[in-house]
């Protein structure tokens, strides 16, 4: 199991999907922060230290820039979310340095397994 404190970082503007996916951190007791755009190049922002964490970004929205801006201010993985599987937008996604593509009903089903996964690999 985790030890130490996990942090997620989203960046979506779907209210059910933040709803439920807030309530299914909660459960496991990972830190959740929501950022904007803006947030990323923000220098005294500490959303992307060097703690356990991740960036998921929803890819429903238009933000296929955003994983090559997390990265350069950030070795974090950033997973990319849509509400319906689309192979064009995954190979879009996968171009633009995410390193992994999920719908967003597998990420809410299947945060905890993902982020011991990321933790174990980060040990």
């Amino acid at each position: 199991m985790i030890k130490d404190q996990f942090n997620i970082n989203v960046l979506s503007d779907d209210p059910m999907f933040c709803t439920r996916f807030a309530t299914e951190c909660n459960k496991f007791g990972f830190s959740l922060n929501f950022f904007e755009k803006v947030d990323i190049s923000n220098k005294s922002n500490h959303l992307f230290g060097d703690f356990l964490s991740v960036a998921v970004v929803d890819i429903d929205a238009d933000n296929l820039d955003i994983a090559k801006l997390i990265k350069k201010t950030s070795k974090i993985p950033v997973f990319g979310v849509y509400t319906k599987y689309s192979k064009s937008i995954q190979s879009k996604a996968k171009k633009n340095d995410f390193d992994l593509i999920f719908t967003k009903s597998l990420l809410l089903n299947s945060i905890k397994r993902i982020i011991v996964h990321i933790a174990n690999e980060k040990k």
